[in-house]
């Protein structure tokens, strides 16, 4: 996303901070902090620099106002208007017509089981009304909500075919089942086309102009049923906060069917076009808002289960419950104790999302190598990547070997081949390679790499495939230099539930599969320390202890118990580092690895 300069807003800034009192909430020691703390701690800049706004929301009880809608948008925002004036804050009313309605349809767009949801994006069409009749073109979002904010916004929502592409991020707050403030940060991409062009509304037709779409393992003529929401919507007028522009206030109502009773009804209000590190000013006074106008004066007009959906609209319409684990940490004093390992779970760090227990943490790649992007800083994607499922399994051929393979942020597998890059180079007389910091052999190319399968978003553990001749087996293991080797919570656990995965949804054809590798100089100093105490612990040397590896899993099952692994704390994915950048060396990437005699079986030997 662009990022936006805002020198043109710090003159208001200036004056709004010497108009409108400052806001400095009163928080009782053992309190938990503000939500936009928590935030901000749990996502230190830069790491929010692409989202540049909030919109606070929160859903009504049509039960508890008039069966008139018209009536009820009046006593609805009567009633809002007082409770700020009763806290002292500032709500400004339009001039005109406050209270004209609007009216718009709106339709979500998935599978029956809600596929797409489940691999954290949306689909929507809006068309508006005038005079009765529908506007054509209608205004299509995809948007992409993970649990991780920097999962959500390193999906790219690359649009294509149309003149113009609205791209931003923000974060939603609303209260949750607890009544405390939650948010989550969703990025969307807007564009207008006329509805003929979405033909029979399949995945394909949409991904005809978003071909992110078509990567998600489903196939393009995979048919999408629509939720039909009848929107009627009034913007009455503003909430007035320090450090930006009065906040739009907007109200809606949805029914089912047209002209229908409304199934609920919400306000929501916020702003945008800001630093999101720069204003703590507006985020607690947005917040202020929320607690004292609208839970503590209002609550009783409040949904009895807004919490459930954390004021969105289309949660409670598509029943999908806010994750229970997307709760702010509250304050305290003492450690928080870590819970109990699951299963295999080397890692004593409880994750947040079960995907990170399953498969570690999404983590931007640790570098990106000179030749892998174009002059734009896109990288490119291998044209042999293939994203396996159950019903279109990955095919694998012996000689295509070695493959690549990543578990993407959504918990699939994505497999690409090791083929020439167009715009890598053949070395006759072998080179140096700063981003690894490794000699080549004379004759090396350079390939797709890791990254070529996720164009550099971030992924989960990943690794290799590869074709040993003296077993005639396909083997596996967790060789990856920008996914695996400078992440901390990469364990034994996670490759066997990646190799478990792999040959659930990869066709090996008719060379069977053999051990999968899990090796050690791929995982983190702690666990390395940790696991080479383990009996089972193997060497390519053993008299001169080079290369250790366990095997992790031998032609199907399993080769050890989870109670013989030991039990290393891994950070938080607040503590995974960002990318390097295009051709820049990482750190742990630092020291030239020890000239070993390689193990065919264990792993390829260009470390990519």
């Amino acid at each position: 996303m662009k990022k936006r300069v805002i020198p043109r807003i710090l003159s208001f800034v200036v004056a709004a901070t010497m108009l409108v009192p400052l806001w400095s909430p009163v928080i009782a020691k053992d309190a938990p902090p503000p939500l936009y703390v928590s935030t901000t701690a749990k996502y230190p800049a830069p790491a929010l620099s692409d989202v540049d706004g909030r919109e606070y929301k929160i859903l009504f009880d049509p039960a508890k106002t008039s069966p008139d809608m018209a009536t009820a948008f009046k006593d609805l925002w009567g009633k809002i208007k007082a409770a700020a004036a009763k806290q002292g804050l500032q709500v400004t009313e339009k001039d005109k017509n406050p209270l004209a309605i609007e009216f718009s349809t709106k339709e979500y767009f998935d599978t029956p089981d809600q596929a797409l949801w489940s691999k954290g994006y949306l689909i929507r069409i809006t068309t508006r009304y005038k005079d009765g009749k529908p506007n054509d073109p209608v205004a299509v979002t995809v948007k992409a909500v993970f649990e991780d904010a920097r999962t959500t916004l390193a999906v790219p929502l690359a649009v294509v075919g149309v003149d113009k592409v609205k791209t931003e991020a923000e974060e939603n707050v609303g209260f949750g089942p607890d009544g405390s403030l939650r948010g989550y940060v969703e990025k969307g991409s807007s564009f207008s086309i006329p509805m003929a062009a979405l033909g029979k509304f399949t995945l394909g037709d949409f991904g005809k102009y978003m071909p992110e779409l078509l990567k998600l393992g489903l196939p393009a003529d995979t048919a999408l049923k629509t939720t039909k929401a009848y929107s009627y919507r009034v913007r009455p007028g503003a909430v007035v906060l320090p450090g930006t522009a009065p906040s739009g206030v907007s109200m809606e109502a949805w029914s089912r069917t047209e002209g229908g009773a409304p199934f609920l009804y919400d306000f929501s209000f916020g702003y945008s076009d800001l630093d999101f590190y720069a204003v703590a000013a507006t985020h607690a006074a947005g917040e202020q808002f929320m607690t004292k106008v609208l839970q503590q004066e209002l609550g009783a007009l409040v949904s009895a289960d807004s919490g459930k959906w954390g004021g969105s609209k289309v949660r409670q319409m598509m029943n999908r419950p806010i994750p229970v684990a997307s709760a702010a940490p509250a304050a305290t004093s003492s450690p928080v104790q870590a819970k109990a390992p699951a299963g295999f779970n080397t890692s004593a760090t409880a994750p947040v999302n079960p995907l990170d227990e399953k498969y570690g943490y999404a983590a931007p790649p640790a570098y990106i190598k000179h030749y892998e992007a174009d002059k734009s800083g896109r990288v490119l994607i291998n044209p042999y990547l293939q994203v396996a499922s159950k019903d279109f399994p990955a095919v694998l051929v012996v000689k295509e070997a070695p493959y690549n393979w990543v578990i993407d942020a959504g918990g699939n597998v994505a497999i690409i081949p090791e083929a020439a890059h167009p715009y890598g180079r053949t070395y006759p007389n072998g080179f140096f390679r700063p981003e690894d910091q490794s000699t080549r052999k004379p004759g090396t190319r350079e390939n797709y790499g890791h990254v070529s399968a996720l164009a550099g978003t971030p992924g989960r553990i990943s690794g290799e495939i590869l074709y040993d001749k003296d077993t005639n087996s396909w083997i596996i293991n967790n060789k990856s230099g920008r996914y695996t080797k400078h992440n901390s919570d990469r364990s034994p656990e996670q490759l066997v539930n990646a190799a478990t995965l792999i040959r659930e949804v990869v066709d090996p054809g008719k060379t069977p599969w053999g051990q999968a590798f899990f090796l050690l100089e791929y995982s983190s100093d702690e666990m390395r320390a940790a696991l080479l105490k383990s009996p089972k612990i193997q060497y390519d040397d053993p008299a001169k202890k080079a290369r250790p590896h366990l095997i992790v899993m031998g032609g199907g099952a399993t080769t050890f118990k989870p109670e013989e692994m030991p039990k290393v704390a891994a950070p938080s994915p607040a503590a995974v580092a960002a990318p390097a950048g295009v051709a820049a060396p990482s750190e742990a990437a630092a020291a030239k690895p020890a000239k070993v005699r390689k193990a065919k079986a264990a792993q390829n030997d260009d470390p990519s």
